[in-house]
């Protein structure tokens, strides 16, 4: 019954208008949406439900329905209501069930060619995708077998089986795909191809474009050699949540390590990313709670730079040097540093760096972004009441330290061009790193998105501005853990 239940307020919820009608109360309603899904839902739903009742349930309701209509149409579906009632089934399903009810599900519609992935403009796209970033977080119960980190397909798959309200059908089974991953053979070619080969080679690329998914260039590589792809990749996925690899330096001495401690107990800020690693110049004593410690020479700097700021470059480029030993941070989208005392709300900073949702850049760079070079994100514009534009002091706008926010792919051309970047700075090794990283990135032609932030450095914001993704200083635990409250609610 626990299943059934579950089922059932899946199919009475309205996932546009974040609605959702009381299933648990008035049964009828909920099997009136049962009744009205088609036959071959009716089919899903029996085989992952497992019990009677539902049989029972979605027979009686069939048989109401047919009756009140009358005549000897309404009693043949009433008959064969009766037939249906009496179908057993002993166990109660599991998520293996589900998955497994849904991949023949899945499989049948790819016979019948009635299936494939739905398409941005698609009204099963926003389904989807609100399924993916809201409901999902709001009400995992509705999604059994998913997780924040399952993918666009697998939510289509949940949401044809058991959402009316969707005009979702089911993905389209492509036996021995695979879809490679950051870091092997076939995903450096893949990316090659879709970074490089695309803009300098077009013609290499029938078909394609730059804004074609992943898997297309996956399956082409394949085409063209196996070897390095042995496998078609699977369906393209049209929208994936974003990634954060989340990192800081934190020093040893004083009050950062009471506060990411804080932090660590609450999953709150950086350590509420999908992976996250600190830097400091001794073991924090962190892995008791999942946290690991890349360790380092030094985190003391002495002086100021002619800005009055901390010339803690070298600091933060051995750090760095320590992340790209590690290498895990090459298995998310975005990796972002953020200093201790900044309060950092990923969730929302996943939306606004999910690529259909990032704003209009107010300070376009004056030249094309670089293949391959990715993109970082300025999040301070004091230049603007100064009345100049891009590049001022070619600085501005700058990406303040407080947190400093990369694509992968950015990074990764960071580590293969850093010595281009200190031949290219003179005296780097007596500049804050954000100004360094600000500067290097431009010289490297990275892409630009300004995200200005709730930085009292550079302007403030309350925390209760949901216009911001972090919000800096709190370095305290109280007022780190009041702002974060005040940001959440």
């Amino acid at each position: 019954m626990a299943a059934l239940a579950v089922e059932c307020r899946l199919l009475a919820r309205d996932p546009v208008f974040d609605e959702e009608r009381d299933a648990g109360d008035d049964g009828l309603a909920a099997s009136a949406q049962v009744a009205s899904l088609p036959e071959r839902s009716h089919r899903r739903l029996s085989a992952v439900a497992g019990v009677a009742t539902f049989s029972l349930l979605l027979a009686l309701v069939v048989a109401v329905t047919s009756e009140s209509s009358g005549g000897d149409h309404g009693r043949a579906h009433m008959s064969s209501a009766v037939e249906l009632a009496t179908v057993e089934h002993s166990e109660a399903p599991t998520e293996a069930t589900i998955a497994q009810a849904l991949q023949q599900a899945a499989a049948e519609e790819s016979e019948d060619k009635d299936c494939g992935i739905a398409e941005l403009g698609d009204s099963c796209y926003f389904h989807v995708v609100w399924a993916m970033t809201k409901g999902i977080r709001r009400n995992p119960d509705w999604y059994p077998g998913l997780t924040p980190k399952s993918k666009f397909e697998d939510f289509q798959k949940h949401l044809a089986a058991f959402d009316s309200n969707s005009t979702c059908k089911m993905p389209c089974v492509i036996e021995g795909c695979w879809t490679a991953t950051p870091g092997c053979e076939c995903w450096n070619n893949v990316h090659w191809a879709m970074t490089t080969g695309i803009v300098e080679h077009p013609t290499w690329f029938p078909g394609l474009t730059k804004a074609s998914p992943m898997e297309n260039f996956q399956s082409h590589v394949h085409k063209q050699n196996s070897t390095v792809c042995p496998n078609l990749a699977c369906n393209p996925q049209p929208f994936s949540t974003i990634s954060l690899y989340c990192w800081a330096v934190v020093r040893s001495d004083g009050y950062e390590v009471d506060l990411v401690k804080a932090q660590v107990k609450k999953k709150a800020g950086m350590f509420a990313c999908d992976a996250y690693v600190v830097v400091s110049d001794k073991d924090l004593g962190l892995a008791v709670d999942g946290v690991q410690t890349l360790t380092i020479s030094t985190t003391k700097v002495t002086g100021y730079t002619a800005a009055g700021t901390s010339p803690n470059a070298p600091v933060f480029v051995e750090a760095m040097s320590k992340l790209r030993e590690d290498g895990r941070y090459r298995q998310h989208d975005w990796v972002i540093k953020s200093d201790p005392d900044t309060v950092l709300l990923p969730d929302r900073l996943r939306m606004v760096l999910e690529p259909t949702q990032q704003p209009r850049n107010p300070y376009p760079p004056p030249y094309a972004p670089a293949p391959g070079a990715g993109l970082f994100v300025p999040n301070c514009d004091k230049q603007a009441t100064w009345g100049t534009g891009w590049g001022a002091n070619g600085l501005w706008p700058m990406m303040y330290g407080s947190i400093e926010m990369v694509s992968r792919e950015a990074l990764d051309n960071y580590f293969v061009k850093e010595e281009s970047c200190k031949s290219s700075i003179q005296g780097w090794q007596k500049m804050g790193e954000d100004r360094y990283l600000g500067l290097c990135y431009r010289h490297l032609q990275a892409g630009e998105l300004f995200l200005k932030q709730g930085d009292a450095t550079c302007g403030g914001g309350s925390c209760g501005d949901g216009r911001f993704q972090a919000y800096h200083p709190f370095k305290s635990v109280d007022t780190w853990m009041q702002c974060w409250d005040q940001a959440m609610r």
